[in-house]
């Protein structure tokens, strides 16, 4: 009989670190999902950053372009001016 005791005894306190390592089981899970939850947010963060840069690099490189264009077009009406000019000079002279 005190066998059965003892070995309900050890029984009961085998249950009891059971449910203990169970729920650090589970606390150690949620600490982990938290810790994962937090990776993904900065994950995201970092993602949204760099689009948000990435949008910004192409609308400077596209007003560059067209700043770009404009000038390009300056100088071509100045070259064509001037040559028509010149001929024109020629012709009177």
């Amino acid at each position: 009989m005190a066998s059965f005791r003892m070995n309900r005894s050890f029984m009961m306190t085998r249950g009891a670190s059971a449910d203990h390592a169970a729920s650090a089981s589970h606390a150690r899970s949620a600490m982990m999902s938290c810790t994962s939850m937090t990776n993904i947010a900065l994950i995201l963060d970092a993602a949204l950053l760099a689009s948000i840069i990435i949008c910004g690099l192409v609308i400077i490189s596209i007003l560059v372009s067209v700043l770009v264009s404009l000038i390009s077009l300056l100088v071509l009406v100045l070259l064509v001016s001037e040559y028509v000019h010149t001929s024109r000079s020629r012709q009177g002279a």
